[in-house]
């Protein structure tokens, strides 16, 4: 009887070890991020379930020379705009509710492992914070020291909300790519601004900025710290920088008025002066106050993030609107 209980104890195992390995090759196959994009079942792929570990992988196999960094206002731009200006294959690193400790562990790993020429870094405030919302991101420090081992496989195909994933992708009715060369492409920002009317964008914008501004914007030195180990990676190995701040709505800078946290937003563009010469497009220009610029209060349309590179190389080709980007040179002190 003993022999029998053994014998039904290890088949136990190995059924059990059977339906784990099968439970992980079905998740291979379905691949909902779209990381091995292995087999094509027709399912829309979201990247957004695991921006972080997508852009690792999809970094990898890019191998560019020209990257661009920053959070979901780069995310939006085109990186054919900048190819433009380098020449090169050029890849969008910019991630929703990037932290700049993120950006800077992507730029150190695509520094060490790609032949990276230039560096193209858009900055947003928020990010500069000391306290930070938590945003339950897929960033994970040792992917860039490990790789994408079998073990990380694993653990991001099971942490997968497959069956959430699969009753949207069935019922999915998009036909196009979301993001193509990390960005978000303009058939997706199509569905965006299909979605909700420009009223109805910029009052949820609004007041998710003014509650994220009001909860957690106060000054602090981590964020420009991790930007100064930025600029000198890049200074150290000779690569081509090149900084600007990211436009925002006006309405977005009346909120910075109303909590009293203008003095946040003056101290941050002195600091990053000290650092690097940047362009500085988040002030009151001709492009801030006009809302056909605009996806909502934060993010500018696709279709207008060429005037960004037109300025940051000095293009003087494009009609580029004369108040929009202001040169800010370094500061010595």
């Amino acid at each position: 009887m003993k022999k029998q209980y053994k014998k039904y104890f290890f088949l136990s195992i190995i059924f059990t070890l059977f339906l784990f390995a099968l439970w992980i090759v079905i998740r291979y196959i379905i691949d909902p991020v779209g990381i091995n994009n292995k087999v094509n079942l027709g399912l829309y792929k979201d990247v957004a379930l695991a921006y972080r570990i997508q852009k690792f992988v999809e970094l990898n196999k890019v191998k560019p020379n020209t990257i661009i960094l920053g959070g979901s206002r780069v995310h939006y731009l085109n990186p054919k705009d900048l190819e433009k200006y380098t020449n090169d294959k050029v890849y969008n690193l910019g991630l929703s509710y990037a932290t700049l400790e993120e950006q800077y562990y992507f730029l150190k790993y695509s520094i060490e492992h790609f032949k990276i020429k230039n560096v193209v870094i858009g900055l947003n405030l928020y990010p500069f914070s000391e306290v930070l919302e938590d945003n339950s991101s897929d960033f994970d420090r040792d992917l860039f020291e490990d790789g994408f081992t079998i073990f990380n496989q694993i653990k991001h195909y099971l942490d997968l909300p497959l069956f959430k994933y699969l009753k949207y992708a069935y019922k999915n009715e998009y036909t196009e790519p979301f993001y193509k060369d990390g960005a978000i492409t303009a058939y997706h920002q199509s569905i965006v601004l299909k979605n909700n009317s420009w009223e109805k964008r910029k009052e949820n914008s609004y007041e998710g900025y003014y509650k994220k501004y009001a909860d957690y914007l106060e000054w602090g030195e981590t964020g420009l710290n991790y930007y100064k180990q930025m600029v000198q990676l890049c200074k150290d190995n000779n690569v081509n920088l090149k900084v600007f701040t990211t436009a925002i709505n006006v309405s977005q800078l009346q909120i910075l008025e109303d909590l009293g946290k203008m003095d946040i937003y003056y101290k941050w563009k002195d600091e990053l002066a000290k650092i690097e010469p940047y362009y500085d497009f988040m002030t009151i220009n001709s492009v801030t106050k006009n809302d056909d610029y605009f996806i909502d209060t934060s993010h500018i349309k696709q279709e207008f993030g060429y005037l960004y590179f037109a300025r940051i190389f000095e293009d003087k080709s494009v009609d580029v609107p004369k108040d929009f980007g202001i040169k800010i040179e370094k500061k010595e002190f």
